[in-house]
């Protein structure tokens, strides 16, 4: 965002959007899609106001209601034709062309008990041994 518009911009915040984001089916985190549409529908804030906690269990949105508005994002779409569609090339020329570009990974199970070393495709690897 800096480079679209040669301001320091604060850091918005992704707890707002994980515990406010009602389109988002009640998923943790949730899909980069429907955080989209909620910046669009509404607005987002910065991370001073909402700071990222990790989750969502005991958290509600009105903790937030105090959050000035920031930022909206203007239009939501797939690189590509559709999700799945985009490559890494088509991802280089649509920040080139329009700035931020938002994405997930799904991650695997591993993830959950991970704390340290390269995680690869065959398992954890200690850097240390």
């Amino acid at each position: 965002m800096k480079l679209k518009y040669g301001v320091d911009i604060p850091l918005l915040s992704p707890q707002m959007l994980m515990t406010c984001n009602y389109i988002n089916e009640g998923c943790d985190g949730g899909w980069p899609f429907f955080h989209g549409f909620f910046g669009e529908n509404g607005y987002l804030v910065t991370e001073d106001c909402a700071p990222y906690l990790g989750q969502t269990k005991n958290d509600k949105c009105d903790n937030y209601s105090q959050c000035q508005p920031h930022s909206k994002i203007g239009n939501t779409y797939f690189v590509g034709k559709g999700y799945g569609d985009t490559s890494e090339k088509k991802m280089m020329k649509e920040i080139m062309r329009n700035g931020l570009v938002n994405g997930e990974m799904q991650a695997p199970h591993i993830f959950h008990t991970y704390k340290k070393g390269i995680l690869t495709q065959d398992g954890i690897k200690d850097l240390h041994k």
